[in-house]
């Protein structure tokens, strides 16, 4: 097997307060609802990368051990039979949840986390088929986010470049008579109350959003309602919302409106993530290596600024991601042409301030890379390398301390080959 080769990496420190629970994250509203006030983070959290193997296209998963712990030597399977695409995220309550196309159909399948986590391996439920959309041949792109009541909402892009949309349908009033004995007295009575159920239907029907797409991203704002950004065959940026923080039809989204210009040109990554002010901001990669960026103004709005730059790249970049450090400011992590990592860093999100890109590794392989961040709030960053035999190898590292622009020297390899596609979560609830 081909060896991973991420190389050590090394930056230069610029520190700031501890963030804690109160200040904006890119996870899902009701994560911060069972923290403690002023309580760091998500404190017995664990970073999870979910992903499909190449070799027998399994769906897999490989998590730390313990919250900010080490990670296991081998991966476990979530569920049997080989799998072609995938996306994951959370439930409601904190469970990773996977949507992922199981080969030979077109139906995809829905797959949560048990809630019964006792003991020291994980418990997938079965998967359950949420359909396929109509006349779906396959898949482009999956993705999958929060709504403001914590329901997943699920977007892809076929085949035919059509985008589709299903939810999980919200809890129902039903009203229960129950027996109470009134204060004062010894005589039961039987009262009528409204109480919440599940669903009759646990998800909607598949809705199509007008527009074409070859790749798609969704994200919940600051304000409950999901955003989503995508780029078509032409390589133009375009964005909406959600008009309202429940939508259930294709006309509870705002029009499509495309942002990019004839300055900036096409673009090829995207890369969405909620600042510490509430607001969404986009940040994307031109087809000429630049990183550009554009907000919300005010957070929650339907109106953004224009296109600015977080810093200026003498070499051009060609992979990017965007998370939230330790004081909840933005962090931008890239590589350029010549396959070096450099990250940037948000001082001041009313300024705009930012450090500038700064080198911090270097890579033999081209790369993907992604970012979230461990319980104790430092960063971790995950690079997918592809290797000289064709399959893909990961290795991670992580900040040395919350806020700090200095990365960890050495990287942990988590798997050598045969790694087709990942998606890093935060489990917020890990085996006991």
């Amino acid at each position: 097997m081909a060896k991973s080769t991420e190389p050590k990496s090394k930056a230069s420190a610029s520190a700031a307060a501890p963030r804690t629970a109160s200040k904006a994250s890119a996870g899902p509203a009701p994560s911060f609802q069972s923290m403690p006030a002023g309580a760091p983070f998500f404190e017995l959290s664990r970073l999870m990368v979910v992903g499909i193997d190449s070799n027998a296209g399994r769906l897999i998963q490989k998590a730390q051990t313990s919250p900010n712990g080490p990670w296991p030597s081998a991966w476990s399977v979530i569920a049997p039979g080989a799998w072609l695409i995938m996306t994951a995220g959370l439930t409601k309550d904190g469970r990773v949840a996977v949507v992922a196309q199981p080969s030979g159909t077109v139906g995809l399948s829905f797959i949560t986390e048990d809630a019964n986590q006792i003991g020291p391996v994980d418990k997938w439920n079965a998967p359950l088929n949420i359909g396929a959309p109509p006349g779906a041949a396959g898949y482009q792109k999956l993705s999958m986010a929060n709504d403001a009541d914590g329901r997943i909402e699920v977007f892809v892009t076929d085949n035919q470049g059509r985008i589709w949309w299903i939810y999980q349908n919200p809890d129902q009033i039903v009203q229960v008579q129950k027996t109470i004995t009134p204060p004062g007295t010894t005589t039961p009575i039987v009262v009528t109350v409204n109480e919440l159920a599940p669903p009759a239907k646990m998800w909607s029907d598949w809705i199509q959003i007008p527009g074409g797409l070859v790749t798609v991203a969704a994200i919940r704002q600051g304000d409950g309602t999901i955003a989503l950004f995508g780029i078509n065959s032409g390589l133009h940026l375009y964005r909406c919302q959600q008009a309202t923080a429940q939508a259930f039809k294709a006309t509870d989204w705002t029009p499509w409106v495309q942002i990019d210009t004839g300055q900036t040109g096409g673009f090829t990554e995207m890369a969405p993530v909620v600042g510490p002010l509430g607001a969404t901001n986009l940040f994307a990669l031109t087809q000429n290596g630049q990183v550009l960026h554009t907000r919300q103004q005010p957070a929650g709005s339907n109106t953004w600024t224009q296109w600015a730059t977080p810093g200026y790249s003498r070499v051009p970049k060609y992979t990017l991601a965007a998370g939230i450090q330790g004081d909840g400011d933005i962090v931008l992590v890239a590589s350029d042409q010549q396959r070096i990592h450099e990250f940037n860093a948000q001082w001041d999100a009313n300024s705009q301030n930012w450090s500038g890109w700064r080198d911090f590794g270097v890579s033999l392989y081209a790369t993907r890379l992604s970012l979230n961040y461990n319980a104790d709030g430092r960063l971790a960053l995950f690079s997918l390398m592809l290797m000289p035999n064709g399959t893909n190898a990961l290795a991670t590292i992580s900040q040395v301390g919350i806020d700090s622009s200095e990365w960890d020297y050495g990287w942990t390899t988590l798997a050598e080959d045969n790694v087709k596609q990942i998606v890093v979560v935060r489990d917020l609830t890990p085996p006991v």
